[in-house]
Order: C-alpha cells, then structure tokens, then sequence
C-alpha cells in the first residue's frame, strides 16, 4: 500500500484547483500574478455565503462544502508560495492538525488562510497575504 504525504495530497488538492479554475475559463498558472485571480475565485465562494437576514431563508454551502473548497484553493496558493518563495508542505508543529507550509523556522497555513477569505470576503485578500508574506522573507 502507498503511504501519501502532506505534500502530495496537497499538490493533488492543488491540482483541482486548477481543473476547477479552467471549468470557471479561468487560467491559473501558480505565478505571484495568478493570485489576483484566485481571489476573484474566491470572492465568488464568499458572495455564495448567506449574511445577516438572509441566513434564515437562504441555504448556503455547508461546512463541509467550505473546508474542502478551503483545501482545494489552499493547495492552489501554497503550491503557488512553494514555486515563488520555497519551503515545504508539513503538518503544523504549532496547531494539531493544521496544514502548514514551513519556510525555515517560519510556518504559514494557506487551506486556513483560503477559509477565513471565503468567510471574511476581500479584508483577507490572498495577494496581499502572499505580498506581506514575501516581503517578511526578505527582511
């Protein structure tokens, strides 16, 4: 039997991303410019969240539907991190269970990042996320 790691699984994750992106006719090519349009992407899965009022009469996703859209785009933008900044696909020495990218000494967690923009909407923008992130590297 084959054991599968962190990093497969996520490149595999990221992989959907990309299926699931061209069904969208959007390109994605794990490029720092891609990541405009995966926020677009995922301005769309927040938009689908119903808010106030509307959560009485209005079925959204489940939170099970979020959590896995959270790690099919989160292998996207991790993929994405790994091929323009480095670092690996580990489980978190910090959080149990949580998916994270280690850089060094740093660890980051794109699928957690991916949830709270669906959430949270555009105040948790991935390419700013990755543009902070790319400049406390380089500090």
């Amino acid at each position: 039997m084959t054991q599968y790691t962190v990093a497969d699984m996520m490149r595999a994750y990221a992989e959907d991303a990309l299926d699931l992106a061209n069904q969208l006719n959007i390109e994605l090519n794990f490029s720092e410019e891609s990541l405009t349009k995966l926020d677009q992407i995922l301005e769309k899965y927040h938009q689908g969240i119903p808010k106030g009022f509307k959560k009485i009469f209005t079925k959204g996703p489940s939170e099970e539907q979020i959590n896995q859209m959270a790690k099919i785009w989160g292998g996207y933008l991790g993929e994405t991190i790994i091929k323009q900044l480095g670092g690996e696909w580990a489980m978190s020495n910090a959080f149990k269970n949580a998916i994270a990218i280690k850089i060094g000494e740093t660890e980051i967690y794109p699928p957690a990042k991916i949830y709270k923009r669906i959430m949270n909407g555009s105040e948790d923008n991935v390419n700013t996320y990755f543009k902070v992130f790319k400049q406390d590297l380089a500090s």
